[in-house]
């Protein structure tokens, strides 16, 4: 398979501790803390995110910080706020759903706080399986095996489970409901489905990932097939599901154009639950907002200037007798420079105070409201400051720098400093988490990289013939992230890959 359409690249990546045997409710009690992550959303889109504990009683400040390493002829020379889209949105926790429980907008809460348990099976299974690839000590295959049917269990009872609360009722229920609400629990059923396929998907991607590197198959060994089997056991009972509901089913035998209808409806089910829970924004460039009252500053700091020249001027003894001659060149010259500093004043004012502003404060400021279906006041719950920037800093010589040799390097940063806000009604709804996602496109930077492969002459050992390779060219950029927080730090170091094609893969450090 391509390594740009591998479903590896859409795999975050968690430093939390491995912990084997663990219950679904160890599993989802250790998830509430501050977290982030780092993964490849497409070909050119670099993803970086944070999960934010929301509390009912304080307020929660934190700092996150994204640094990347690359050559200084790639670095961006303008702003890259352009390049950055980022969505905040609220995680759900379903804690009791009763009989009487049938708003529509409930239905779409509870089934989004499925599918966010879902994806965060899927990714304890990764992270187990990355935990077997990198491991440099054997660990007990039955041990690892054990751990990652444990995770496939917890994320089908789920499923099941949340089917037992909102989809099969009791037929007075049914019968009291209106054909809107029921139509939602349909779509209910078919969202979680759609999401246990998905699971189950990246299960077998990162199973198989592991059985091809070389840790990972000796410490899964012969245990990988138990792993395995289960996972298709849980395929084809949901493929099964999916016909007998009628809905639009993933069929191994089916045409190109069916499986594009079915990641079609995935998509579309995944906006329909997800829109509820989004957070509405509303930001502003901070250089935007002072740049009147910036500009007025230094029109009056200029204007001063050339009026104190202009008066000195009017007030010298030769200014009205002065003739034809050098003394009236002179003081044409000297008003035409107090004219031409006054132009400067004004330029360089407003450049100065818009860098002084960008790095003492923020590029944008942010403000995230609840939506008025949850919260009638559309309160507000987030409040951040952002800022991007770019320097080209002296750096240790790669190949020798025991000898104290320097090298320059492209820094670009990213600084987002935020406040979540203590609500306990968003609380009483189920919202535990507040999830910040950011995507950077580094579209701009491969016009820049060289070509994608580079050919080599070798020579063939049987024929002693002469013949071309074509060697892979990719380029190894540094990536850090950082969350910080009143509970601690979390740190993420890893190498972003990338060639002229886009983006490769992400690997981590250590």
């Amino acid at each position: 398979m391509s390594i740009l359409t591998a479903p590896s690249l859409m795999r975050q990546f968690s430093d939390a501790p491995a912990v084997a045997y663990r219950s679904p409710e160890l599993e989802s009690a250790e998830s509430d803390g501050p977290s982030a992550r780092l993964s490849i959303h497409d070909a050119t889109t670099l993803e970086w995110s944070a999960r934010l504990p929301l509390l009912p009683q304080e307020s929660l400040s934190y700092r996150l910080d994204v640094e990347l390493e690359m050559a200084t002829n790639v670095v961006p020379q303008t702003s890259q706020c352009g390049q950055l889209r980022s969505f905040t949105r609220l995680d759900m926790q379903v804690e009791h759903v009763s009989p009487e429980d049938t708003t529509i907008d409930s239905l779409r809460r509870h089934g989004a706080a499925v599918a966010s348990k879902l994806a965060w099976s899927s990714t304890g299974f990764a992270r187990h399986c990355d935990r077997a690839r990198w491991s440099e000590v054997e660990s007990r295959h039955e041990d690892v095996a054990a751990t990652l049917v444990l995770w496939l269990d917890v994320a089908i009872r789920r499923a099941h489970d949340a089917r037992d609360r909102f989809v099969r009722l009791d037929a007075d229920l049914k019968a009291s409901e209106s054909d809107h609400v029921r139509h939602e629990r349909r779509l209910v059923d078919e969202f979680i489905s759609i999401q246990l396929m998905g699971m189950l998907t990246g299960a077998a991607s990162a199973l198989r990932e592991t059985m091809l590197s070389e840790a990972g198959s000796r410490t899964l060994s012969e245990s990988s097939v138990t792993v395995e089997e289960r996972i298709a056991d849980a395929l084809d009972d949901e493929v099964r599901y999916q016909r007998e509901r009628g809905f639009v089913w993933a069929n191994p035998g089916s045409s190109q154009r069916a499986l594009e209808q079915y990641t079609q409806r995935a998509s579309a089910l995944k906006k329909h639950f997800q829109r509820i829970l989004f957070l509405e924004p509303e930001t502003f460039q901070v250089a935007d907002r002072l740049h009147n009252w910036v500009s007025a500053f230094v029109a009056l700091v200029a204007s001063t200037w050339a009026c104190a020249w202009q008066i000195a001027l009017a007030r010298h003894p030769g200014t009205t007798s002065v003739q034809v001659g050098s003394g009236l060149v002179m003081l044409f010259v000297v008003a035409g420079l107090v004219y031409v500093a006054k132009d400067r004043i004004k330029e360089m004012g407003r450049t100065w105070i818009a860098g002084s502003v960008h790095r003492h404060y923020a590029q944008r400021v942010a403000r995230y409201r609840a939506p008025s279906h949850m919260l009638p006041g559309r309160d507000i719950v987030v409040t951040a400051r952002e800022s991007f920037d770019s320097a080209i800093v002296a750096g240790p010589d790669p190949l020798n720098p025991d000898v104290g040799a320097t090298a320059p390097i492209g820094i670009v940063r990213f600084v987002h400093k935020g406040r979540v806000r203590a609500h306990p009604e968003l609380w009483t709804t189920g919202a535990r988490h507040v999830k910040h996602v950011f995507r950077y496109d580094l579209t701009p930077i491969f016009a820049r990289l060289h070509d994608a492969v580079k050919m080599l002459a070798v020579v063939d050992a049987a024929t002693h013939r002469v013949h071309f390779r074509e060697a892979p060219r990719h380029y190894r950029l540094p990536l850090r992230l950082r969350l910080v927080n009143s509970a601690g730090a979390h740190e993420h170091a890893a190498t972003l890959v990338i060639s002229k094609t886009g983006l490769l893969r992400i690997e981590r450090q250590g």
